[in-house]
């Protein structure tokens, strides 16, 4: 039994060296198509990003005063 363990083990070893080869040895570039889903992709998470910081802020920004007294001659630093 641990024989045939062994031999599986060495020809699944062989089988993604094998894969592995393949790959590196490919030399073609991504198509236009995927470039343009992966800009498509890229921007769609740039969107939510923004939606989701302007959503954050806006509850604290609606919570800082805007009626701040900046009268002159009333006291304060000469």
């Amino acid at each position: 039994m641990n024989r045939i363990s062994i031999q599986v083990w060495i020809r699944i070893c062989g089988t993604l060296s094998d894969i592995r080869a393949k790959m590196r040895d490919d030399q073609q570039g991504l198509t236009t198509t995927e470039w343009a889903l992966l800009v498509a992709g890229v921007a769609a998470l740039a969107i939510v990003v923004v939606a989701v910081v302007r959503s954050l802020t806006a509850d604290v920004t609606k919570k800082i005063p805007d009626n701040v007294n900046v009268g002159t001659g009333t006291g304060g630093f000469r």
